[in-house]
């Protein structure tokens, strides 16, 4: 390999300092792109682009699952449970907010549901009987939405799932997703653009150096390789590296920018999760129409029988009267002549009493004999949860900013990321540059090489 000697190369730098000038400047430019590159490539395109194998597609968008499982892993094993979500929530205040629609809707389900499992009861009764029974089931409304509150306090780890609910919120949105490194992460990617250009610009200076003695035309392909390569490499290692703040040479002192900037990157965390994930509305379609929506129904159901259970009273007091002896029957158009007809065993004084005149103390004991089919109870309750889980998502709709502020999902995020330990910290946006990221630097390597080739011949032609 011929070296010059000082008079050539104070020759060659006299002719050819324009040469010399851009070196810095193209490879500064160089790390730069390479960079920009290597950013776009994580995120674009979200769908495979290319023919038969050859070909690329984001690695974000490619990687998705592998990602959204650590992401949720942290998320809702270390951030946040379902427990510590329903908790927050009163169940008294809750059915205060929203107690309008739900008795327009509990009404109209217990038009349907009745008269369908209940039919003699149902029928037997003049249409101001019937109001009344359902005046009775609405005013039990608000006690049910209270009982089901606590009832999902307590059973929430069985019929809920958060970690599937989040994953399929983030695989359902890929803008999600992405939001989550891009947003996030912006501080870290800026470094990453800014240092391939400080990196590239010290590297071409050397560049010039080595050119000026040798002249070799490998020179600036295999510094174009190397800037390529190590401003990617570098910038990777120095956004999460050292973990702690460290003292170099005496002078510098460096500490990773994800973990130096953990607390605006929390609060930031905590924000994008609250509003595009877990938001109430979301919450709330999770639980009464996610992948566990049975458990939730079965759920319903129970606490709708126990609170009819607990509404009824001991009516077999009443099974012997005579409907004209009682002042009520009268007045609600009710009479021995109303019930001609019908047999003893299918309607009793006592179950229409039960039904519209609030005398109800006790537990029930036993309802066959008084009119009430036993049988259809259980299935009438089934019947009116289905409904009712079908509706309440869009009547919790009135109670969704009460809910956004008692769970408080931002603050807590964000206050709980900032307490973790760095190594919990960096898995969250860690998993994003992991993925891939031998490809992504050889990727800048490539690319810095055939910038280097370009220089070449733009040397050669402006040098001869």
């Amino acid at each position: 390999m011929h070296v010059q000697s000082w008079s050539e190369i104070a020759h060659d730098l006299q002719t050819n300092w324009l040469v010399y000038l851009t070196m810095p400047i193209i490879a500064a430019l160089v790390g730069y792109g390479t960079k920009l590159v290597a950013i776009k490539m994580m995120f674009r395109p979200q769908r495979f682009k290319g023919i038969g194998k050859l070909g690329w597609q984001g690695i974000i968008p490619r990687r998705a699952p592998q990602m959204v499982e650590v992401l949720c892993e942290t998320l809702t094993g270390r951030l946040i449970s379902s427990r510590e979500i329903v908790e927050r929530v009163e169940g008294p205040e809750l059915a205060a907010l929203i107690e309008r629609p739900l008795r327009a809707e509990v009404a109209r389900i217990a038009r349907k549901v009745i008269p369908e499992y209940q039919p003699t009861l149902w029928h037997v009764l003049p249409p101001v009987a019937q109001d009344l029974v359902i005046q009775r089931v609405q005013e039990a409304a608000p006690d049910v939405v209270v009982a089901l509150t606590d009832a999902l306090t307590e059973q929430i780890d069985d019929v809920f799932d958060l970690q599937t609910m989040v994953t399929e919120e983030f695989l359902a949105d890929p803008d999600t997703l992405e939001s989550m490194f891009l947003d996030v992460g912006r501080r870290e990617f800026a470094f990453i653009r800014r240092s391939g250009l400080v990196f590239g610009f010290f590297i071409g200076l050397v560049q010039a150096i080595v050119w000026a003695i040798f002249h070799n035309p490998w020179v600036m392909p295999l510094f174009g390789l190397f800037t390529g390569w190590f401003t990617d490499w570098a910038a990777l290692r120095l956004i999460f590296n050292p973990k702690e703040p460290t003292r170099y040479l005496g002078v510098i002192t460096w500490q990773g920018l994800f973990l130096k900037h953990r607390i605006p990157v929390s609060k930031e965390y905590g924000a994008l999760i609250a509003t595009r994930v877990l938001t109430a509305d979301r919450l709330i379609k999770g639980v009464f129409a996610g992948a566990e929506s049975d458990k939730v129904r079965i759920m319903v159901a129970d606490v709708i029988e126990e609170e009819l259970r607990n509404q009824m009273g001991d009516l077999r007091q009443f099974v012997d009267v005579d409907p004209d002896s009682l002042p009520i029957l009268k007045d609600l158009g009710i009479s021995s002549l109303g019930l001609q007809g019908i047999g003893a065993g299918d309607v009793s004084v006592g179950s229409l009493l039960g039904a519209v005149s609030g005398v109800m103390r006790e537990p029930m004991k036993g309802v066959t004999g008084v009119g009430l089919d036993i049988a259809g109870v259980e299935p009438m309750c089934q019947a009116a949860a289905e409904d009712i889980t079908a509706v309440l998502p869009t009547v919790l709709e009135g109670a969704e900013d009460y809910l956004t502020r008692a769970l408080d999902i931002q603050e807590t995020l964000g206050d709980k990321m900032a307490a973790m330990t760095p190594e919990e910290f960096e898995g969250v946006l860690r998993p994003a540059f992991r993925a891939d990221e031998k490809t992504l630097i050889a990727v800048g390597a490539i690319l810095g090489f055939l910038v280097g080739e370009l220089q070449v011949l733009m040397v050669e032609h402006l040098t001869h």
